[in-house]
């Protein structure tokens, strides 16, 4: 397993997908996560009970962390939050806007450690009339312009993952390991804001772009792309759905030779370039449907194959979980549910390769409380006050589990 960040200790006052994404990875590097909850836990862990009665999403993201829960709002839960600070090399947070500055300001946090790393992420960042609006994944996608992007004009669609969340957790991660390698020069932390919103719009760049300088931008096009063709699904004979995405003007020539056996489509004014294509996509795809449906899945795949056309099949989940490039390159393993069961998951992208995560765990609401507290020096007994007075919570220890 890679042990990158071996050695730092990350403290993560998360919640649903956004941050918990960037501190899963950041476990996965190596790093000591340190998850602190409210003492009713992450909400994510409710979402569904898919994952032998967890949430999908809550295994996903939280395998390999340590849970802590505390009642923030109470001074000894802030205190106690404090004292970890002080042991902390990250802070990443995404609780609603203006939460964590009323446990702690800035300045407090630079008082208690000053080569701390605060990260903040939220919907729409700390300037600007949206700045206090609460953000989730499908809110952000619709002001961002993701949603009308997507799909069809006729049928607008939200892509299938968290978008928005998704991003931002990545960004937020590349941010963290930026200020971890300056901190090394500087010996100094910084403050990190990451807005979902603005990572969305640097990844409609090309369409903003296209609307703000020619006054228009590509409608949605489905599977197909808005500024590309032929790119999209072909029914083949057998009925399945080949996905065909031509690039380059060699793509283009070779599938008209050695695919629909047509050298003569290649050099077809109304063809030639991709801006003829696109001019004359209607014509050109059904000149194309009319060939690839007379061929067998395989012999199709086999001609893509042989002309060098970049191809691929349109999957269901099914089919995903079955995936021969998954399969050889170890991408399934497993990690421990609190009720000692275990469930398969897909391997970090860090260090894929199966066994190695066998022993990762999803920790139970509050796991660890008394093991962080007593790293800080927090005697049993202090501990057990602090659950006793509703401030903390203690689940039993991953040693107890069956």
């Amino acid at each position: 397993m890679r042990g990158d960040l071996a050695g730092v200790r990350v403290v993560a006052v998360e919640q649903a997908v956004a941050v918990p994404l960037c501190s899963r990875h950041l476990a996965d590097l190596g790093a000591d996560v340190i998850k602190v909850e409210r003492l009713s836990g992450d909400f994510a862990r409710d979402y569904d009970d898919f994952v032998g009665g967890m949430s999908s999403h809550f295994v996903w993201l939280n395998r390999g962390k340590r849970s802590v829960a505390l009642d923030l709002k109470t001074p000894e839960g802030r205190r106690v939050l404090g004292e970890l600070l002080r042991t902390a090399d990250v802070l990443v947070c995404n609780l609603a806007p203006g939460a964590f500055d009323r446990i702690f300001t800035d300045d407090e946090l630079l008082a208690l450690n000053p080569r701390l790393i605060r990260c903040f992420l939220s919907g729409y960042g700390t300037r600007g009339p949206y700045a206090g609006r609460k953000a989730y994944d499908m809110l952000i996608q619709g002001e961002a312009g993701v949603v009308t992007s997507t799909g069809t004009t006729a049928q607008p669609a939200k892509p299938g993952v968290s978008l928005a969340d998704l991003s931002g957790g990545t960004y937020a991660l590349s941010a963290i390991t930026a200020a971890l390698f300056s901190r090394e020069r500087t010996g100094q932390g910084q403050r990190i804001d990451v807005a979902m919103f603005d990572v969305l719009l640097e990844w409609m760049s090309p369409l903003l772009l296209a609307q703000s300088h020619a006054g228009t931008a590509p409608e949605p096009a489905g599977l197909s792309h808005a500024s590309i063709a032929p790119y999209g699904p072909y029914v083949s004979a057998d009925g399945d759905l080949v996905l065909i995405a031509v690039q380059n003007e060699g793509q283009w020539r070779r599938l008209c030779e050695i695919v629909v056996g047509d050298p003569n489509l290649a050099g077809d004014p109304d063809f030639a370039l991709n801006t003829d294509r696109l001019r004359n996509r209607e014509r050109l795809e059904a000149i194309i449907e009319a060939t690839l449906i007379t061929l067998p899945t395989d012999e199709l795949t086999a001609r893509l194959e042989r002309a060098d056309v970049p191809n691929a099949r349109l999957n269901r989940l099914p089919d995903v979980l079955e995936h021969p490039q998954a399969r050889a390159t170890g991408r399934w393993s497993s990690v421990l549910l609190p009720d000692g069961e275990k469930a398969t998951v897909v391997t970090s992208p860090f260090h894929p390769g199966g066994a190695e995560e066998d022993l990762k765990a999803i920790p139970a609401v509050g796991e660890h409380t008394a093991e962080v507290l007593g790293e800080l020096g927090l005697s049993e007994e202090e501990v057990a006050g602090l659950v006793a007075a509703g401030v903390a919570r203690q689940s039993r220890p991953a040693s107890d589990r069956s």
